[in-house]
């Protein structure tokens, strides 16, 4: 109790401090990913705003960051950024309302986030287990849980891309309803204006495979197949087969880059960089999917240990079998099958799958047709 009265005086001691700069909406702080990358909803959100600062009222939105080769390239495009934990950071931070982050607040210097209109985007509808969902997390409703968290994050507002989604984050993040705003994710705004095409064999036929990590960190059975063969096989049906894996994992990936269709993108890579390129996303519990669904395009999962993971690992906050609108494979040997016959007759793949996947859609993602953000500035707006 007396680490979290210190916290508590902390933050106040901090409030204080912070009214001798004056606040102004006119300027936001947003970062994400502790700040290591340049990705995600808080880059979106970022990218919006720099691109509407007129419309909304804005003076300058910064990118806050603690990687020198981010702040370096947003230097040169010419575009506001701050670095790490200098004064002139800690500044801007101190004087901008607003801050934005998609993890948690160390996204950002979160401690200086008393007197602030503070959102937090998150990265995702939970497929996977999380915060409350998890019983060796479960938090206790505590008065002085929101003053005693960093930068009072714990009294935050929280996005969800539909009235479905709310229910479940704000339960998992111990959030009030009231305080979740639905809106499109902001890194899924390209998303919206892909069309789903039925390619050819003289057409680069481009699959998407988003493994996820595992706590125990187990290696998957793809890496154990034989990847010449699997390689030669997708030389000739033209296709690319790019890998993503999750940054803690990907050492175990490294050797499998080696060859001519077979990719394994960098730790650092935007996945929303890839998707529209995407003809056929395969994932096993990656919630990636849901925004994949805006689309129209295939998806085929591949949860090789379902079973474990749903027992030992971190579980579902939701029916797996229900929310997957998709072929369900367990082998490499039923992947490689699947992977051939989508390939030979796409169409008909979809419209197996055509009606689950639009009730998913529309469970998931309240906005179908365009990005739509007005929840979160009209409540900017109002604050």
């Amino acid at each position: 109790m007396i680490i979290v009265l210190l916290k508590i005086m902390f933050n106040f001691i901090l409030t204080m401090v912070s009214f001798l700069v004056p606040k102004s909406r006119k300027y936001v702080i947003v970062g994400g990913w502790e700040g290591k990358r340049y990705a995600d909803n808080s880059r979106g959100m970022y990218e919006y705003l720099c691109a509407h600062k007129n419309q909304l009222g804005i003076n300058r939105v910064f990118w806050h960051t603690k990687e020198k080769e981010i702040y370096n390239k947003l230097k040169k495009e010419k575009k506001d950024v701050l670095f790490g934990y200098n004064f002139h950071s800690i500044y801007w931070h101190l004087r901008s309302k607003v801050h934005i982050i998609d993890q948690n607040p160390r996204d950002i210097i979160g401690i200086l986030s008393v007197r602030c209109i503070r959102i937090n985007l998150w990265h995702g509808f939970p497929l996977k287990k999380i915060g409350n969902y998890m019983e060796m997390e479960k938090r206790k409703s505590c008065w002085y849980k929101k003053y005693a968290s960093a930068g009072f994050w714990q009294n935050s507002y929280l996005l969800s891309t539909s009235e479905f989604a709310k229910e479940i984050l704000s339960y998992a993040m111990g959030i009030k309803k009231e305080k979740c705003l639905v809106a499109s994710y902001p890194r899924t705004e390209k998303l919206y204006y892909c069309k789903s095409i039925v390619k050819n064999r003289d057409q680069i036929f481009n699959i998407f495979y988003l493994p996820t990590f595992r706590d125990t960190n187990s290696i998957n059975p793809i890496l154990a197949a034989d990847l010449v063969s699997i390689d030669k096989k997708f030389r000739e049906l033209n296709i690319m087969f790019y890998i993503k894996p999750h940054f803690a994992s990907m050492a175990q990936w490294k050797a499998a880059g080696k060859f001519t269709n077979i990719k394994i993108l960098e730790a650092k890579e935007d996945v929303y960089n890839w998707l529209d390129k995407t003809d056929l996303l395969i994932t096993d519990y990656s919630s990636v999917f849901f925004d994949f669904l805006l689309t129209g395009r295939a998806i085929l999962f591949y949860p090789y240990d379902y079973e474990n993971y749903k027992k030992k690992e971190r579980g579902f906050t939701i029916p797996y079998n229900n929310f997957t609108p998709g072929k369900k494979v367990y082998t490499v040997k039923g992947l490689m099958q699947h992977i051939v016959q989508i390939r030979e007759n796409y169409e008909g793949y979809q419209q197996i799958y055509k009606k689950q996947y639009i009730w998913v859609n529309n469970k998931v993602n309240k906005y179908k047709k365009q990005a739509d953000y007005s929840d979160i500035l009209k409540f900017w707006q109002k604050c």
